[in-house]
């Protein structure tokens, strides 16, 4: 397996950076190099040199990099943002050029006053990570998102160079193109056609891989098949071996695992003898059922509250649990796409306010759950 390299421009002048990345390089074939922020026409020829002269390149830049002194006591007039932005520009003028992946990390007092606000320069950057949140809490899991950005890049730069980069990418078969998948395939077409390559994969993360829609996540995959995956780690580790026809196989899905729930639904739909439609059945039947036709001894997962319906078929935006949308309320979702589907939140959520940062009641759900508060 080959190494992944990443550059990283800080400023801060203590070792803290240095601690966070022997953190990082712990966990995953990852080499970060320090380098602290220099003249920004140096600073960025430096960078598009190490990217084409290195395999598996990304850089990871703090967000505040005129904060301390540099070489020769000099401190930078920019920040992470605005280095960003003009190697996004460069890179975009230059498709020959190989792209890459630009991920922040910064301490999150600084993301809440620099960065949250500013809406404009979160396309920016692939991944951001708060270096005392996602890094010091799980730095296996930021490693190995790293890697499989700065490989999904590499992916995309070969199949653009390959003159392949095209809806093959995503690693579906030209049967499975159909009025499910076309939405989508016709807009990654016209990313490709008219779009930088790191559009091209800013794209897929925010349109494919992290919404649900034509791809499940692990977690939602378990829920419409009734699942509980910490009461059966074993046996649903066998179900996803007999599912995994119906992977992601495209750029990102080392790190970002995902099914397309087509192929998962008309998987179970090939067995002639499967009770119901999937959605018209609760858990217990659904998991009895594949333990019988698989042998397998999973573990139907419970409604998170009593009196809910066990037909699970999306996730509480709130709480993560399953739910059936008949004891949820959708949520406001703006420019939803059509291959996108709509989230819920659970009733029992919204009534205790349960993470109410994260989500908002729609508006053709408003009344309801004012009549349930009242």
């Amino acid at each position: 397996m080959s190494t992944t390299n990443f550059l990283c421009i800080d400023d801060q002048q203590d070792n803290t950076p240095e601690d966070f990345i022997r953190v990082l390089e712990s966990t995953a074939d990852l080499k970060i190099t320090r380098s602290l922020p220099t003249e920004i026409g140096s600073q960025i020829d430096s960078i598009l040199a190490a990217s084409a002269s290195t395999k598996n390149f990304g850089l990871l830049v703090d967000l505040r990099l005129d904060m301390e002194v540099g070489p020769n006591q000099v401190r930078v007039p920019y920040r992470g943002t605005t280095l960003a932005q003009e190697l996004r520009t460069r890179l975009a003028e230059e498709p020959s050029c190989n792209s890459f992946p630009i991920i922040l990390w910064s301490i999150n007092t600084k993301f809440a006053k620099s960065f949250q606000r500013d809406d404009t320069s979160h396309d920016l950057f692939d991944a951001i990570y708060g270096k005392d949140e996602e890094i010091n809490d799980c730095p296996d899991l930021v490693a190995r998102q790293m890697c499989s950005l700065a490989k999904g890049y590499s992916r995309i730069n070969l199949a653009q160079a390959n003159s392949s980069l095209n809806s093959s990418l995503l690693g579906l078969q030209p049967d499975q193109i159909g009025p499910t998948t076309s939405a989508f395939i016709d807009h990654f077409e016209f990313i490709i056609q008219n779009r930088a390559k790191h559009d091209v994969a800013l794209h897929l993360m925010s349109d494919l891989i992290k919404p649900a829609g034509l791809l499940v996540s692990e977690k939602l995959l378990a829920a419409r098949f009734g699942v509980d995956i910490k009461e059966c780690v074993d046996d649903w580790e066998k179900l996803k071996s007999t599912l995994v026809a119906t992977s992601y196989s495209g750029p990102f899905s080392d790190a970002w695992p995902r099914w397309w729930w087509f192929a998962a639904e008309a998987w179970w739909n090939s067995f002639s003898d499967r009770p119901a439609n999937l959605r018209r059945i609760g858990a217990i039947e659904r998991v009895k059922f594949l333990n019988d036709k698989l042998g397998l001894k999973l573990v139907d997962a419970k409604p998170m509250q009593a009196g809910y319906s066990s037909k699970f078929f999306t996730l509480c935006v709130a709480t993560g649990n399953p739910i059936d949308p008949a004891d949820a309320l959708k949520t406001a979702t703006p420019m939803i796409k059509p291959w996108e589907d709509t989230s819920f939140v659970s009733v029992y959520a919204a009534l205790n306010r349960i993470e109410r940062e994260k989500w908002r009641i729609d508006p053709l759900d408003s009344d309801r759950f004012a009549e349930l508060k009242a």
